[in-house]
């Protein structure tokens, strides 16, 4: 395994400090932290939530956002570091990032291990004293917090779930069982061996070539083996073992990294920055999948000149798949342009001239030049102005 010097962690130390500075003076300008308390019936408790919303968020009203969940927001850097991260990371894409907190309940004897470790198969349930929910957590998460993030907020189907220690262990379990409802999933050093190594055991059994999409999987450890021994690395190695024997990941994309300069919880940071790098590849390499019905819908452009032409183009035939110069809109009046396409949802495009030269900034997009992504059409018409032309 490749090492990293002394200096490493100290350097990351800087780019820490550099991402949190950087996009707390950024963030007071251009993005928006949303907190709220959520009433769960699968845990019968209210929880808090935190919803990062990318910059103009509200002034790009048509424009829809994969969603990263994070795990553990109780302890805010976890998610902080997440969203300030995609700023640097990720500058011609944006997303919703949701904190999803797993607080301590002195009164009810619930605690944040509850959450993440589910009801032993092999063990006696007297030996986890933290009251293992993990199943009722799943039902919150699914059928409670997100259809209620894809309610209240603009969102593709695209999710990635990112988790540190238990809680990456429960998003490993989800990589392995419940791989359609999500795309990406980064766990930080997740413990292995709860339930006699369950999860190092499910792992084992994983199909890699059952979702219909492909998946992104990143898994990273720190020096646990070396400070917590054989109870750490046993099933640890156990997958190791897997890994170096399987010749076809499928449809995943598999990661494993290990840190062993980071203790346990230090490893979030190069993890993170290293995580979802990757998981920015990955996006490039892996478009929108078009599933939904084709329908009829008109797009109407406002321009600032009476000159101008304008193309669109997109991640469909009916939108001349990326071909700038292909799908003209027709001239209406000398401000308006117009066209009827026949798309399926979601819509990944952008405007032109006719040329990648030539590409317009409108009201639903930045001047960080990104796609636009629609979801849903009001009335079957989209409404669009160019601010300037690049």
């Amino acid at each position: 395994m490749r090492r990293f010097s002394e200096i490493i962690p100290k350097l990351y130390l800087v780019i820490f400090l550099w991402l949190s500075l950087g996009a707390q003076g950024f963030s007071q300008q251009t993005t928006n932290i949303e907190s709220f308390l959520l009433r769960s019936e699968s845990l019968n408790q209210e929880r808090q939530i935190f919803v990062y919303t990318p910059w103009q968020y509200e002034k790009r009203d048509l424009v829809a956002f994969d969603v990263i969940y994070v795990f553990d927001a109780q302890d805010r850097e976890f998610f902080d570091l997440v969203h300030s991260s995609l700023n640097f990371l990720f500058p011609q894409k944006k997303f919703i990032v949701v904190g999803i907190t797993s607080p301590a309940n002195d009164k009810i004897k619930y605690y944040r291990n509850s959450d993440f470790i589910p009801k032993p198969n092999e063990e006696s349930v007297a030996k986890y004293t933290d009251n293992p929910n993990a199943e009722n957590f799943w039902r919150y998460v699914s059928s409670e917090v997100i259809p209620y993030i894809d309610h209240k907020y603009r969102t593709t189907n695209t999710r990635h779930l990112v988790g540190h220690s238990l809680s990456a262990s429960f998003v490993l379990d989800k990589a392995i069982h419940e791989q359609e409802m999500f795309t990406g999933f980064i766990c930080v050093s997740p413990n292995l061996g709860y339930d006699n190594d369950r999860l190092a055991n499910d792992f084992q059994k994983i199909d890699f070539f059952k979702p219909a999409e492909n998946k992104f999987l990143y898994v990273s450890r720190a020096n646990e083996a070396q400070v917590w021994g054989s109870s750490w690395d046993k099933p640890n190695e156990k997958v190791t073992a897997f890994l170096r024997h399987v010749r076809d990941f499928g449809k995943y994309q598999v990661v494993v990294k290990d840190f062993p300069e980071f203790d346990h919880r230090a490893v979030f940071l190069p993890s993170i920055i290293e995580g979802l790098t990757l998981l920015k590849t990955f996006i490039e390499h892996n478009p929108y999948p078009i599933k939904s019905p084709a329908k009829d819908i008109i797009l109407k452009l406002s321009v600032p000149e009476k000159t101008d032409e304008a193309y669109i183009t997109g991640n469909q035939i009916g939108l001349g798949n990326w071909d700038p110069g292909k799908i003209k809109l027709e001239k209406v009046s000398d401000f308006e342009r117009e066209i009827k396409l026949h798309v399926q949802f979601p819509m990944e495009f952008k405007i032109t001239k006719g040329s990648w030269e030539t590409q317009a900034v409108t009201n639903q997009s930045t001047d960080s030049n990104e796609n636009i992504v629609i979801n849903h059409a009001e009335n079957n018409v989209l409404q669009l102005k160019v601010v300037l032309w690049n």
